[in-house]
């Protein structure tokens, strides 16, 4: 038995499927946002990148990496990301100064520093 009779089941089943279309899009608009927006913890680290690494970093002052530049990054990552965190921690001979210069960064801040600096390279 049919509720509601011709056009008004028509008018009904159109608007159902035209609220399931805009759920999709909805969601789909939501996903992107999600993904494209920046986390807390990437704007931050951005911004101490900008603050302390980028003097030495931003160039390649004494062979550091330059973020993006995947053949910089190459030889130290054969190493693997905790030594790469290890070295930024502690420092590296007289190239890399302990916490990058960073005193005030915590060791979470200097990591994902790094995690920011790697995450482009091409």
């Amino acid at each position: 038995m049919n509720v509601l009779p011709g056009p008004a089941a028509t008018n009904v089943t159109h608007a159902m499927a035209v609220a399931k279309l805009l759920t999709r899009a909805i969601g789909a608009v939501m996903v992107v946002l999600a993904v494209s927006k920046p986390s807390l913890a990437t704007t931050q680290a951005r911004a101490l990148y900008q603050q302390t690494c980028v003097v030495c970093h931003g160039q390649g002052m004494h062979g550091a990496p330059i973020p993006g530049v995947a053949s910089d990054w190459e030889h130290r990552l054969s190493y693997g990301i905790d030594e790469i965190y290890l070295n930024v921690i502690e420092g590296l001979g007289n190239t890399m100064p302990a916490r990058g210069a960073c005193d005030d960064c915590t060791d979470q801040q200097l990591e994902a520093i790094v995690d920011f600096m790697l995450k482009d390279r091409q």
